[in-house]
């Protein structure tokens, strides 16, 4: 029973490879020849907390923002949400801040 299983085993693994040798996946063109099919694409990673805020200061969707001390800093949109954030890179977001503050009427605190 044992053997069978093994065997059974072995079976599935080698069904699972590529036995044609081939290196890179080929796809038939209207042709008739051949050419090799595009790589995959890596996903691009999820952009950081700080990135998205920072790309909500410079498209003028922050209202205000508040320094706090510690790492709290909260965040009012031009919506009216305001949002708690922690753990950010404060010193980007003050850059980005300044550097837009008078051109989107946006209101800079610290404590």
């Amino acid at each position: 029973m044992a053997l069978r299983l093994s065997i059974l085993l072995a079976v599935l693994a080698l069904a699972g490879c590529d036995l044609g040798g081939s290196q890179e996946p080929r796809a038939a063109s209207s042709g008739g020849t051949t050419s090799v099919a595009p790589a995959p694409t890596l996903a691009q990673p999820a952009p950081s907390r700080t990135e998205l805020v920072v790309q909500a200061i410079r498209s003028c969707e922050v209202k205000e923002i508040f320094f706090g001390h510690g790492d709290r800093t909260w965040v009012t949109f031009r919506g009216g949400e305001l949002t708690r954030m922690r753990g950010l890179d404060r010193e980007q977001l003050a850059r980005a801040a300044w550097n837009h503050a008078s051109a989107c009427n946006m209101v800079i605190g610290v404590e």
